[in-house]
């Protein structure tokens, strides 16, 4: 059954929650880690990162075929400007999400670590390479900042919407209706 055109469905609305909070988290202890000395609780701590991290994948790749299958339209009366570059900004954080997992999985291989989920090994896509390592770990802390920087601007777009221009913006997105 589909959603009007003026809603997001309860899935495109639960894979967003849940990517948020999955995404949150990823991030915070990413930077924790950054800061954290080498060692046991490091490791550990890093290991359920890209557990949490391919779980993060696993929710985009799910999430772009419900998104697109289920479009919504803009709130009517809203600028085309507008809608032009929320579209934009929609489209690079659906980049960075798909960048931030892959990048950490092929950094860690790269390095000759393994990556698991959740205590489920997945296949080594390359061999160890100390040159492919260092460029994902580069490109991986670039777009975890750029990610910081886009989802600063989605919620402060977000709030405005809600709080100063009183639209139905963030109420569409809300899990209660």
């Amino acid at each position: 059954m589909k959603q009007p055109a003026d809603q997001y469905s309860l899935a495109t609305k639960l894979l967003h929650w849940g990517s948020a909070l999955v995404i949150f988290g990823l991030l915070a202890v990413g930077l924790i880690m950054e800061e954290m000395p080498k060692g046991p609780e490091k490791f550990e701590l890093m290991g359920l990162h890209k557990s949490f991290g391919v779980l993060a994948l696993i929710l985009i790749l799910v999430r772009i075929p419900v998104r697109i299958s289920n479009p919504v339209a803009p709130l009517a009366g809203t600028p085309r400007g507008d809608v032009i570059k929320a579209k934009a900004v929609q489209g690079i954080l659906y980049l960075l999400m798909l960048i931030m997992p892959l990048s950490g999985l092929l950094m860690s291989q790269a390095g000759g670590h393994p990556v698991a989920f959740f205590g489920l090994e997945l296949p080594m896509l390359m061999d160890k390479n100390e040159d492919l390592h260092e460029f994902f770990e580069g490109v991986h802390g670039t777009a975890a900042w750029a990610l910081i920087v886009v989802l600063v601007a989605h919620i402060g777009a977000a709030l405005l919407h809600h709080f100063k221009m009183k639209d139905d913006t963030l109420k569409r997105m809300s899990l209660k209706g």
